[in-house]
């Protein structure tokens, strides 16, 4: 399949794709931490890999990645960026994207933590609100919560990154009878795989494309404010979520991932944006009993 390049088009190629199927996949990574078996920049090469899979499958015209966002794991060699500096950038791109004519941005972070995650969403949202363009932020999970909800350096990143650059998957780094520093999540030794990364690649690319293409359908429609209800809902959950961890110990905020969020997830992505936007408001709810 043909990868449209962004940085690759001359003028009038820009101008064809806009009038052919004016959708845009732009990747996010950063410079992370990923433990002694994973290169720092996993989020980035994974991201890229799995928009460019998005992008083909659209049809859609792919920009650079990004390897500027929010936050990172407290060890060392990261790029730990705050979050007032970064979602200003991505709101500017995201408008001027529209600006240009995309009528579709799939905004595809393959860094996720909370901070980098409501960045991207309310980022989006802020745009939409001001735009008739339609931006589809996405976390590497979104699409893909009945198959892998999201690790850090844990059995689904080291298959991923499996699956684009094998030569980069260090299992044997450490020996099995020591601890992986900074493994979120399951540790990968003997349960990563190719052929795991290859299925999460694959639903990844399918699912994305699938929804970006539907919400091209959509814009000019009523189901357009539908989504932005569900997208606004989830914003409210992380900015509360975010709230909370600010003033309790982590341990006591539930994670991103509950049930309720990986079911919004699951119903967005596939255009069910009225449960998306319950289940999102449960989970906004349960928060704000624990806050009291």
């Amino acid at each position: 399949m043909t990868v449209y390049a962004l940085e690759t088009l001359f003028p009038r190629e820009i101008e064809a794709r806009l009038a052919e199927n004016p959708i845009l996949v732009l990747p996010f990574g950063t410079i992370e931490w990923h433990s002694h078996h994973l290169p720092v920049g996993l989020d980035g090469i994974v991201g890229e890999r799995l928009s460019r899979e998005i992008a083909e499958r659209a049809d859609a015209v792919l920009a650079p990645t990004s390897y500027w966002a929010v936050g990172g794991v407290p060890f060392p060699h990261t790029l730990n960026l705050p979050i007032a500096l970064v979602e200003p950038l991505i709101e500017t791109v995201f408008e001027q994207f529209a600006g240009m004519g995309f009528k579709v941005v799939v905004g595809f972070t393959g860094h996720f933590g909370l901070e980098q995650t409501l960045a991207l969403k309310r980022a989006a949202l802020a745009v939409m609100r001001r735009s008739e363009a339609t931006i589809l932020p996405l976390t590497e999970y979104d699409p893909v919560t009945d198959l892998y909800t999201g690790d850090h350096a844990g059995i689904g990143e080291a298959s991923l990154l499996w699956a684009e650059r094998p030569d980069l998957v260090r299992l044997d780094a450490v020996a099995a009878s020591e601890k992986l520093d900074g493994v979120i999540g399951e540790d990968p030794r003997g349960r990563a795989s190719l052929e795991y990364g290859q299925q999460l690649a694959k639903a990844i690319g399918e699912r994305s494309a699938d929804c970006a293409r539907r919400m091209l359908a959509e814009i000019g429609t009523p189901r357009r404010a539908l989504f932005l209800d569900a997208l606004e809902a989830a914003v409210d959950a992380l900015e509360l979520t975010q709230t909370l961890r600010s003033k309790l110990p982590k341990s006591s905020v539930p994670p991103i991932a509950t049930a309720d969020y990986l079911a919004h997830c699951a119903a967005f992505v596939a255009g069910d944006y009225e449960r998306a936007t319950d289940l999102a408001r449960g989970k906004a709810a349960s928060l704000r009993a624990i806050a009291g």
